[in-house]
C-alpha cells in the first residue's frame, strides 16, 4: 500500500517559499519604517524641543525605546506567521493521516466480508487471514506514527534551535552512508539529530525502507546457505544510511517498532517472491528488544506471525546480546511467545563469550554469530581465554550453529579455519544488496 499521499517535497517548499517572498518585504519595511521614526526622533527632536534641560539624552533614550517597540513587534509578526505555516502543515497532515484511516477501514471491512463468506477450511480463506493480519498490521504502523508526531509537534517549537545545533557522537555520525551497499567516500554528510529523525520519519511516511542482503556461506566450501536482511533507509537525494546512525534515536523517539514492522513486511514480501538460496536456509530479519517489550507492537506483531505460521520455515529472528531480556522480563516473555509460534532466533553482536548455549536453546536459539576479531581474540591469546572447540561442541549438543561474521579478507580467513566454524559472513563472501538482486 503507497503511503505516499502528500505532493511532491520540491512542490511543496517552491509554494512556501513563494509565499514568503511578500513577508519578507513586510518585515523589511516595518524595521526601515521604525529605523526612520527613531532617526528623526533622534536627530529633529533636540532641534525643536524647549531648552529647559539638555534634550539629546532624553530623546536618544526615546529613540531606544522605539527601536526596541519595532523589535517587540517584529518578533510578534514573525512567530505569528511561523506559527501559521507549521499550522498549515500540520492540517494537511492530519487531513492525509484521516484519508489513510478511512481507507484502511474500509479495506478491513470489505475484507472481513469476504472471509465471513469463504468456506473456514479453504486456501484462499487462508490467503485471506494472511491479508488482514498484513492491513491490520499496517493500520497500527500508521497510528503509530501519527500518534508520536502528534506528541512531537506541541514541543517543535521549543525544541528547534537546539536540536540544529546538537551533534551526534562520533558512533552515530553518518561518516560512512551506504549508497547500494558499497561505502562511498564522496557522501559524507555530518548530521545532527534532529536531521536523522527526519530522514527516518519521511522514510517511513514515504515507504522508503530498503531492504538489503548479505549471504551467509558454509565454511570451507563458501556456499551460500543463509541471508541476513539488513534494512536501509533512503534519503531523497539517494543515500542509504545505515541502522548504526539511526537506530539509537529511533529507540529513544519510539519509531522503532515502526521500522520493525516496515522491515518484516519488506522481508515478506522478498519470501514470497524468491526461494531461500538452500533447501534449509533461512532469512535473517532484525528486531530490537525494544519492540519486543511494546505491548501495543508485540500484541500486532504477533498476530500477524501466526496468521503467516508458513514463514518461521524460512524466517530467523535476530536479537542482539546487548540489553538481553533477563528471566521474568516481558520482552523475554514475548520471545518465548513467538518460540512457541514456530519462529526460531540468532544471537546477534556478542561481546560476552561466557555464555549458557542450552539456556538460549530453550529459548528458540539456533544460530549464534560472533565477530572475527572477537573469536580470534580469545583463541589466539597465550594462554587462549576460550577454547573454540569446546565451545563449538556445546553448540552442538543443543543444536546451534556458530556464524562468524566480518570476515573480510582471505588472510583473516585462513586464520578463522584453523576454528570448527559452520558459517561465515563478510564482504568477502558478498557484501549487501539490494533487494531482488543476488549478492556474488
Amino acid at each position: 500500500m503507497d503511503l505516499t499521499a502528500s505532493p511532491p517535497p520540491s512542490a511543496s517548499k517552491r509554494a512556501d517559499h513563494d509565499k514568503g517572498k511578500p513577508a519578507i518585504f513586510l518585515h523589511l519595511l516595518i524595521a526601515l519604517a521604525y529605523l526612520g521614526l527613531a532617526a528623526a526622533v533622534l536627530l529633529l527632536g533636540p532641534r525643536y524641543a524647549m531648552v529647559l534641560i539638555d534634550p539629546v539624552p532624553l530623546f536618544m533614550l526615546l529613540a531606544v525605546v522605539i527601536v526596541l517597540l519595532g523589535i517587540i513587534l517584529h518578533a510578534g509578526v514573525v512567530l505569528r506567521a511561523r506559527i501559521g505555516r507549521q499550522s498549515r502543515q500540520f492540517s494537511a497532515l492530519h487531513r492525509e493521516v484521516k484519508a489513510l484511516r478511512s481507507g484502511i477501514e474500509i479495506a478491513l471491512q470489505k475484507l472481513e466480508t469476504l472471509e465471513g463468506t469463504s468456506p473456514p477450511d479453504s486456501e484462499p480463506g487462508r490467503d485471506l487471514n494472511e491479508v488482514v493480519a498484513e492491513v491490520r498490521v499496517l493500520q497500527s504502523l500508521i497510528e503509530e506514527l501519527w500518534t508520536k508526531r502528534e506528541a512531537s509537534a506541541g514541543h517543535a517549537d521549543d525544541t528547534a534551535e537546539t536540536a540544529e545545533a546538537e551533534i551526534l557522537p562520533p558512533k552515530q555520525k553518518t561518516r560512512q552512508a551506504v549508497l547500494a551497499g558499497r561505502e562511498s567516500s564522496t557522501d559524507d554528510p555530518m548530521l545532527s539529530a534532529r536531521e536523522i529523525l527526519e530522514i527516518v520519519r519521511e522514510g517511513l511516511r514515504n515507504n522508503r525502507i530498503e531492504l538489503m542482503m548479505q549471504p551467509i556461506v558454509t565454511l570451507p566450501q563458501r556456499r551460500v546457505a543463509h541471508y541476513e536482511c539488513l534494512s536501509r533507509i533512503r534519503t531523497k537525494s539517494g543515500l542509504l544510511i545505515t541502522p548504526s546512525h539511526y537506530i539509537g534515536l529511533a529507540e529513544e523517539e519510539g519509531l522503532i517498532g515502526a521500522i520493525d514492522n516496515m522491515t518484516l513486511f519488506r522481508l515478506v514480501q522478498h519470501v514470497r517472491r524468491h526461494r531461500p538460496p538452500a533447501p534449509d536456509g533461512r532469512f535473517f530479519c532484525n528486531i530490537s528488544i525494544h519492540s519486543l517489550a511494546d505491548a501495543g507492537f508485540f500484541k500486532q506483531f504477533l498476530e500477524f506471525l501466526t496468521a503467516n505460521a508458513s514463514l518461521s520455515k524460512s524466517i530467523v529472528f535476530e536479537f542482539s546480546q546487548a540489553n538481553f531480556p533477563a528471566v521474568g522480563d516481558v520482552a523475554r516473555d514475548n520471545m518465548l511467545s513467538m518460540a512457541a509460534a514456530g519462529y526460531r532466533f540468532s544471537l546477534d553482536h556478542v561481546e560476552n563469550l561466557d555464555i549458557d548455549p542450552e539456556e538460549y536453546a530453550a529459548l528458540g536459539f539456533k544460530f549464534l554469530k560472533i565477530e572475527s576479531g572477537l573469536l580470534l581474540s580469545y583463541a589466539e591469546h597465550e594462554p587462549p581465554l576460550l577454547d573454540i572447540g569446546l565451545l563449538k561442541g556445546a553448540l552442538d549438543r543443543v543444536a546451534i550453529d556458530l556464524i562468524v561474521d566480518k570476515v573480510e579478507s582471505e588472510a583473516l580467513l585462513l586464520r578463522v579455519l584453523d576454528h570448527p566454524i559452520d558459517f561465515g559472513q563478510g564482504y568477502l563472501f558478498g557484501g549487501p544488496q539490494v533487494d531482488g538482486k543476488s549478492a556474488r
